[in-house]
């Protein structure tokens, strides 16, 4: 075998293409925009790059994570929250192994960085932990017994529809006081203009807490309580060894921290209060790390 994989990062905004090593080392990567609602020819323009990054390596397989529900095994987009999406219904994997030549796996991008994390990041040496990214929304991947929880139909770990409030705002997926409308950016921006009076980013949110303002602070302190509720339900059912967190938002993670410990060591049973929250250290290459080792992996299943 060689010793190198492509790996795709397909985020709503931007995709990122690389070529890694077996321990998870970058050797060479590349971005392009995002542009997953003009459907089936962006991922057959990414499966394009993929190859042509590819060209001068001796790659023998190809993973990918991407933002939407995907089924794991057939490679296809799923309806999920968007059922009329560009996107639904378009054969990821079919796609990526025949614009490379090469055996390729997918999976949902949360997914994908909980399997960087347990490989190379913040959980190795663990086997039961859950992984959120805090970004524009909030996602997830739990890994079980050293495997990544897929479900009946491959969507499970979907964290940000846990409902921490009956009565709250209805989301898209159906559901009412989504943990996702409390932590994650969106909601942080969507409060903080509620509370301001006109429209104002996240990042600036969380740039006026971090000076002092009360009324930022009081934003910041209203989602880090929810992301502590959502994780000591998640405690409560799971049993994690720990939590790992990523994404964008975790760059703000002191002005999170004292209120999200509080919060969930009162939502957790006692026995689970001192499991372990971590930061990730991957920034933003556990996408195409873990997309990368996923596809190792898959590949030597396939193959003994």
């Amino acid at each position: 075998m060689s010793d190198y994989l492509l790996g795709i990062d397909i985020g709503a905004t931007n995709t990122r293409i690389a070529i890694v090593d077996h321990t998870g080392s970058i050797i060479a990567s590349e971005r392009m925009p995002s542009q997953m609602s003009a459907g089936a020819p962006f991922f057959q323009e990414v499966g394009a790059k993929a190859r042509s990054l590819g060209e001068a390596y001796q790659v023998q397989a190809v993973g990918a994570g991407s933002a939407g529900q995907l089924h794991h095994k057939t490679g296809v987009y799923l309806p999920g929250l968007y059922p009329t999406a560009p996107w639904v219904d378009v054969p990821l994997k079919e796609i990526l192994e025949t614009q490379t030549g090469l055996p390729s796996f997918v999976d949902n991008d949360c997914k994908i960085h909980a399997y960087a994390e347990m490989k190379v990041g913040a959980a190795q040496g663990l086997t039961d932990f859950i992984s959120l990214t805090l970004g524009t929304g909030l996602g997830g991947g739990i890994i079980a017994n050293g495997q990544l929880v897929h479900g009946a139909k491959g969507i499970a770990g979907h964290v940000g529809h846990i409902s921490i409030e009956p009565d709250g705002p209805l989301c898209p997926c159906g559901n009412r006081g989504c943990l996702e409308l409390y932590a994650s950016g969106t909601a942080v921006a969507k409060m903080g203009s509620a509370a301001y009076g006109e429209e104002i980013s996240s990042p600036e949110v969380f740039r006026k807490a971090a000076s002092g303002d009360a009324t930022a602070c009081t934003v910041i302190e209203k989602m880090a309580a929810a992301l502590g509720r959502g994780l000591g339900a998640m405690a409560n059912i799971f049993d994690p060894q720990a939590f790992v967190l990523g994404g964008s938002i975790l760059e703000w993670y002191p002005l999170l921290e004292e209120t999200l410990l509080s919060s969930f060591r009162s939502s957790a049973m006692n026995e689970l209060r001192d499991v372990p929250i971590l930061q990730s250290p991957l920034e933003g290459r556990g996408g195409v790390i873990g997309a990368a080792l996923y596809a190792l992996d898959e590949l030597r299943k396939q193959r003994s």
